[in-house]
């Protein structure tokens, strides 16, 4: 007496199954994974920022001014220093000075590029100014978290 082989497999049913439960979890960890992501661009932008201002305050007790030129408009060593987000590779932030009030005064900007991962980013840009306020331009609900 001939019995059959026992085959071993999986169903379509059982495989069409497993292919949803990965699609489902991809569709929810993905995004998460993208938010996380900007998240810590972010901070390492306003991280970059207070570095800057650090930097900047400390130029100001030295020279008593925040510029380096005459005209009190603007600082160059500061803008060799001071460029994008990260050093190196891909730029996501650029860093920029205003100089106001002849000099008593500043504003740096972090500014998502145009081209990079942060472009259209809900948070938009991080400002901070000689009086110690961060602010950003942009709509987004946790963006100074």
């Amino acid at each position: 007496m001939n019995t059959p082989k026992q085959l071993k497999g999986f169903t379509l049913i059982e495989l069409m199954i497993v292919v949803a439960v990965v699609g489902v979890l991809a569709a929810i960890a993905i995004p998460s994974y993208q938010e996380y992501i900007r998240r810590s661009q972010r901070a390492e932008a306003r991280a970059e920022v207070l570095r800057a201002e650090g930097w900047l305050e400390r130029f100001y007790t030295e020279n008593n001014r925040f510029s380096n030129n005459a005209a009190n408009n603007a600082n160059t060593t500061f803008s060799g220093i001071f460029m994008g987000v990260p050093a190196g590779g891909t730029v996501r932030y650029t860093i920029s000075l205003t100089i106001l009030d002849a000099g008593a005064g500043y504003t740096i900007t972090a500014a998502p590029t145009t081209t990079g991962s942060m472009n259209g980013d809900a948070c938009g840009s991080y400002t901070k100014t000689n009086t110690g306020a961060l602010s950003f331009t942009g709509t987004g609900s946790r963006c100074l978290k």
